[in-house]
């Protein structure tokens, strides 16, 4: 045993030992191991960790903990982390300086803040890499809800071993903040954010490489996994009359209280009735909405229905679309009842005319199913996505094209195909607008039977 100053001069170390040849520039100094005198103290000499030195030119080198208290697997280690250090220093990361994970987050996250487009801007106006403020909001409560408690805020960005981020999918399964378990396109997402942020720190020179995420569910890939809860069209059909009895329930409330109700309940049947985002239906302002009436039936049982062309802003998840709904009912009870009535005032509304969050909408679509017992009932976690889900699923079994549905979606073939394959060998060839005969524009109608409206059986008109 050895003790006093070696290396770096600390008075505290224990068996310090050059590894001969060990270096980590070519012409530079001995890497060294050592133990500490002033760590583990209530350990025995041969149970604690090793450390180690790895001199670099201009500075006193870097030191850290191997986390082995054998000699023959801290030489291994050391070897390793050596090559790692050679690595870092030939891509130019300051490998001496610490970047914390928490930092290092927490610089990708202003880095994303920068990039989050104004209201009115499109993807080609704010540039290719700019976001929504809510996609922004969920990057961060990804990384900070989940990533830095699992590799620990003051960890060393540099120094994580690649062994470490084998357990991130068992790490994420256990450790929930809301809800079940996280599916295996959560995990995917949740992955594709870490490498992202992992990306930008090492483009920063903050970190050497990006972390190898290993997945080992086989059955990611199949239909099971990839779908998302949502109704049948008989769970549906028993459900659809329920929020209407909530929404009495709450006549009681405030004037403020009971309108944010008033609107979320019209909120969810106008999303289940024409497969837009959450995000996409609060942006929505009264200039943006131009509706319709639907003649439906034949000549001896025909009837109106009200249906509505939204505009979809281009400053949202994938640009501008025109979106064709059913379900007009809905938007105009708001319309006609909103205190803000001009054209730039926001279609669903607070009573002072701020819009709707996607955040508010799913604390008042979670009320509705507890209310409803609807996780009970069909045994299925439903959020505000499941009504998206469930038209585009209802629309598929009733023959609608599946290039028609990704235009009034937003979304790709290649999407439809992944999350919803299992519907397209039934898919017709007939247009989405005329929903199988027509949706009442060109003075056809539809047959007796074939309007798939996923209508409520009330017709709540809020208070007089």
């Amino acid at each position: 045993m050895t003790k006093g100053k070696r290396g770096g001069g600390s008075k505290h170390q224990l068996l310090w030992e050059e590894v001969p040849f060990l270096k980590v520039e070519k012409t530079g100094k001995p890497v060294a191991i050592y133990k500490r005198e002033d760590v583990q103290k209530d350990l025995p000499l041969e149970q604690r960790n090793y450390y180690a030195h790895f001199p670099i030119r201009g500075t006193r080198g870097k030191r850290m903990s191997l986390l082995v208290s054998e000699r023959e697997e801290a030489l291994m280690r050391v070897q390793e982390e050596a090559v790692n250090l050679r690595v870092q220093l030939a891509q130019g990361v300051n490998v001496v300086i610490k970047t914390t994970v928490e930092d290092l987050v927490a610089k990708f996250l202003a880095y994303k803040r920068s990039r989050i487009r104004g209201e009115w801007e499109g993807k080609g106006e704010a540039g290719r890499k700019s976001i929504t403020k809510e996609r922004y909001a969920l990057i961060e409560g990804k990384l900070r809800n989940y990533l830095v408690p699992f590799l620990g805020a003051k960890t060393d960005a540099k120094s994580i071993p690649i062994r470490k981020w084998s357990e991130w999918e068992t790490w994420r399964r256990q450790n929930v903040r809301r809800g079940g378990a996280p599916k295996a396109d959560t995990l995917l997402n949740e992955m594709g954010h870490i490498r992202e942020c992992w990306k930008w720190g090492m483009e920063q020179g903050q970190i050497p490489f990006a972390p190898v995420l290993p997945f080992n569910d086989e059955n990611l890939v199949t239909d099971d996994k990839v779908r998302r809860d949502t109704w049948e069209l008989d769970e549906w059909n028993s459900f659809k009359s329920k929020p209407a009895k909530w929404l009495r329930e709450q006549e009681s409330k405030s004037e403020d209280e009971y309108w944010d109700c008033f609107v979320a309940y019209q909120m969810l049947f106008f999303l289940s009735n024409n497969g837009m985002r959450v995000g996409e239906v609060v942006k929505v302002r009264r200039k943006d909405i131009r509706f319709y009436e639907r003649k439906l039936g034949d000549k001896t049982n025909s009837f109106k229905r009200l249906g509505a062309l939204v505009q979809v802003h281009k400053s949202t998840k994938t640009g501008a679309r025109e979106v064709n709904s059913m379900g007009g009912e809905f938007a105009m009870r708001v319309y006609e009842k909103a205190s803000h009535k001009r054209k730039d005032d926001f279609l669903f509304q607070h009573l002072d005319g701020s819009p709707f969050t996607t955040r508010q909408f799913g604390t008042l679509f979670r009320k509705i199913m507890k209310h409803t017992d609807q996780e009970e009932i069909t045994g299925k976690r439903l959020v505000p996505y499941s009504l998206r889900h469930m038209y585009a699923t209802t629309r598929l079994q009733h023959g609608t094209s599946h290039n028609a549905l990704c235009e009034n979606m937003g979304v790709g073939e290649s999407y439809l195909k992944v999350h919803y394959s299992h519907y397209l060998p039934r898919l017709a060839t007939e247009d989405l607008t005329r929903m199988r005969s027509d949706i009442g524009l060109d003075g056809r109608f539809l047959r007796e039977g074939d309007d798939f409206a996923l209508m409520d059986d009330e017709d709540p008109q809020g208070r007089k």
